[in-house]
C-alpha cells in the first residue's frame, strides 16, 4: 500500500517515502516542505557512502543501474516555485547525499517553474527526466522586501543582485543555457520551455513518452561540476 511507504509526518503537497523517494507536488513553503526537509536530512545523513564511480561509461537508461551499488533519491516535481531559502536547503542536502555517492534522479511531471527548475537541473548528469508533456519556466522570482531607509534600500539591493547571480550560475552550470539565453527566457516573463527545448538546452537527458517509453536523450550534454 502506497500510505504505508509514506513517512510520518508528511501532511502538506511535499513529502518524502521511507524508500528514498522525494514528492514537490505543491510550492517551496514552510508550510509545504518543512517536514519534507527533515525526513530528507535523516535519509541523507542514515546513507552509507559508496564508490559513486561505480557506473557504466555510457547511460543507456536512467532506471538501469546495472551492477551498481549506488543508492539512488528519486525527486519527483511539479511545482509553481516558492522560497528560494527553501530551495536551497534542499539543494544543499541532495549535495550532500551526492559527496556520498547517492545519485539524484529527477523528474518533471508537470510543470518546474522558478525553484522548481532550479531543483530539476540539479540532478545527476544522465538521470534528469521529463514526461512530454512537461515544462520548465525560467524565473528569477519577485521579492516583496521592504525598506524604511536609503542603507535598507541599498542592502537590499545586494541581497536581490546576489540571488540573480547565483540563479544565473546554477543555469550556466547545470544546462547548456547561456547568458543571453537567460536575459531572454527572463524578459517579459517569456521563459517557458517544453520538453524539447530542455533537451536542446539541456535541462534534461530524457524524455518520456504517453506510454512510459523513454523517447530522447541529449547526447554530449553539457557536464555539470557536481558529481
Amino acid at each position: 500500500m502506497i500510505d504505508e511507504c509514506i513517512l510520518r509526518g508528511g501532511k502538506g503537497n511535499n513529502f518524502a517515502t521511507n524508500d528514498n523517494k522525494i514528492f514537490i507536488l505543491g510550492r517551496f513553503s514552510d508550510e509545504e516542505t518543512n517536514e519534507m526537509i527533515g525526513h530528507l536530512a535523516c535519509m541523507v545523513y542514515s546513507m552509507k557512502p559508496c564508490n559513486m564511480y561505480s557506473m557504466p561509461a555510457t547511460i543507456t537508461n536512467p532506471y538501469d543501474l546495472g551492477n551498481s551499488d549506488r543508492p539512488v533519491i528519486d525527486v519527483y516535481i511539479n511545482s509553481p516555485g516558492g522560497s528560494g531559502e527553501i530551495l536551497h536547503s534542499i539543494s544543499t542536502l541532495l549535495s550532500i547525499a551526492k559527496s556520498r555517492g547517492a545519485l539524484v534522479r529527477t523528474t518533471v511531471l508537470g510543470i518546474a517553474a522558478s525553484c522548481g527548475s532550479l531543483l530539476a537541473i540539479q540532478g545527476t548528469p544522465g538521470f534528469r527526466i521529463m514526461y512530454s508533456k512537461a515544462y520548465h519556466f525560467v524565473h528569477f522570482g519577485r521579492h516583496g522586501l521592504s525598506a524604511r531607509t536609503q542603507e535598507e534600500v541599498n542592502m537590499m539591493a545586494m541581497h536581490i543582485t546576489e540571488y540573480t547571480t547565483e540563479t544565473l550560475k546554477l543555469y550556466t552550470d547545470h544546462t547548456k543555457l547561456t547568458q543571453r539565453d537567460l536575459d531572454r527566457l527572463t524578459k517579459n516573463e517569456c521563459g517557458h520551455l517544453n520538453a524539447n527545448e530542455c533537451l536542446q538546452y539541456g535541462l534534461c537527458d530524457w524524455v518520456i513518452d504517453d506510454f512510459g517509453k523513454l523517447k530522447q536523450r541529449i547526447a554530449n550534454a553539457k557536464k555539470s561540476k557536481q558529481k
